[in-house]
């Protein structure tokens, strides 16, 4: 698939150096560090933190927290 990407010059740089060193093409290079990047992420997702229960059933609004916030500013 053909894409067009608007990448820093310094980077893009860097990376022709990396495909010349290796002997390779450009786009198996970039593709390499996406797939490398791609892997990387899904090993660190952060995992989804488990609801808290709040005591009374009372779940405050946007409005009581601002109320809240400027009370403690007065």
């Amino acid at each position: 698939m053909k894409t067009t990407l608007d990448l820093p010059d310094e980077l893009m740089r860097e990376v022709k150096i990396r495909a010349v060193q290796e002997h390779r093409k450009l786009k198996d290079v970039i593709a390499d560090f996406i797939r490398k990047g791609m892997a990387v992420s899904k090993m660190s997702l952060p995992k989804t933190p488990k609801p808290v229960k709040l005591r009374g059933g009372f779940i405050p609004t946007t409005e009581d927290i601002e109320a809240a916030i400027s009370e403690g500013r007065d």
